[in-house]
């Protein structure tokens, strides 16, 4: 989320409230009593439009998008925003990246509404949905649904995951190592991450074929990565 609405400074008042999570706790019940558990960001923040995502684990061909607002008050908070799907691009910082992935409109809501269901157009496919205003007002989200069906599924301890791999070639990737190992090339590399779900990158050393298979970025930007010609690193997304 863009950012996290706070009441005790905004308001004065201690309640739950505001993160993120709620638009995805499975609560679609109304919003009453003196708890708010819905996803709320601030007003204007850092002068960027106020957006909420959800990262899917996968990449699906998406269908429809269940949207619940509040139901007690302040139609507005959920008013005049895109519905976007994305597929990430090949970088480290997913989060902060969004918008140079390929993203699909889904739909454009105008007017306010406490409940919308939304059809995708074909092919809209991707790994994140993101609900994004197109003013700068806040935004409040009470529970998010997203039905869809997986892409290029892979087979794991009878679990399907999908998984799919973009590298750069002659670079390594500053990262939490969990493991090295040994493979005869960047693919069988590759696949160890693929097995392994706390894997998000995999480090080949073509000179000496060692496999280092590393964690989530350790400072969340791209300068992870560094310069090193007997390297591939391809990163899980």
């Amino acid at each position: 989320m863009s950012s996290i609405y706070d009441p005790k400074v905004n308001e004065g008042i201690d309640y739950l409230c505001c993160n993120s999570a709620y638009a995805i706790d499975g609560d679609k019940s109304p919003r009453t009593g003196s708890d708010f558990l819905c996803a709320h960001t601030a007003v204007n923040v850092n002068q960027q439009q106020s957006w909420w995502a959800v990262d899917l684990q996968n990449v699906y061909d998406i269908s429809v998008i269940d949207i619940y607002g509040r139901t007690d008050c302040c139609p507005d908070h959920l008013a005049n925003f895109d519905v976007e799907v994305i597929m990430p691009a090949c970088t480290c910082n997913r989060w902060n990246s969004l918008d140079e992935g390929v993203v699909f409109h889904c739909h454009y809501q105008a007017t306010a509404s406490q409940r919308i269901t939304i059809t995708c157009p074909p092919n809209t496919r991707g790994r994140f949905v993101r609900i994004k205003r197109k003013d700068m007002r806040d935004i409040a989200i009470c529970e998010v649904e997203v039905q869809g069906d997986p892409i290029n599924s892979v087979i794991e301890s009878d679990l399907s995951r999908t998984a799919y791999a973009c590298g750069h070639i002659g670079y390594g990737y500053v990262g939490p190592v969990i493991g090295t190992y040994v493979a005869n090339s960047d693919v069988h590399c590759t696949e160890m991450c693929f097995t392994n779900t706390a894997c998000s990158a995999a480090e080949y050393d073509k000179k000496t074929n060692v496999c280092i298979l590393k964690g989530d970025c350790t400072n969340g930007t791209q300068s992870s990565l560094f310069q090193d010609n007997n390297k591939d690193v391809f990163f899980i997304q």
